[in-house]
């Protein structure tokens, strides 16, 4: 049924039980895995040096998770691709998902209070409005 799976993974609470789902569902349908992380690069940089240090070290700290979430898959014979890309979390999971020709975004989700969540906007809720396939939030 999903060929194609893509997991956006932050290494938080809610991304970690994601994982398990996507993980699980990934082994049964025999589904490629595309695990994605976004680093945030600063809106208002005071130069082009201080966006490249953002890059560096987001770098630094996906790769690293990155490299274990795969191991994990493969350890699971699931076949895995990982994947940085930086910018706005929510746009770059749906331009990721279309970019793939994902079947399934898989997201956990991070508690916030309702107040926050309206004037900011969750990750989650963004993907689910602007996603052109199916999206499983995990709890």
């Amino acid at each position: 049924m999903f060929s194609r799976i893509l997991l956006a993974y932050d290494g938080s609470d809610g991304a970690k039980l994601a994982l398990e789902k996507a993980l699980e569902l990934a082994s049964q349908m025999k589904s490629k895995l595309f695990v994605l992380s976004v680093g945030r690069i600063p809106e208002y940089a005071g130069s082009i040096s201080e966006i490249e240090e953002a890059k560096y070290q987001a770098q630094k700290y996906y790769s690293k998770m990155l490299n274990e979430v795969s191991e994990r898959a493969k350890e699971k014979g699931i076949d895995v691709e990982t994947i940085i890309r930086y910018g706005k979390p929510g746009d770059v999971i749906v331009d990721v998902a279309n970019e793939i020709g994902a079947d399934l975004i898989v997201i956990g989700i991070k508690k916030h209070h309702p107040l926050r969540r309206r004037l900011l906007g969750a990750t989650a809720d963004k993907v689910v409005d602007f996603a052109n396939c199916s999206v499983l939030v995990v709890r």
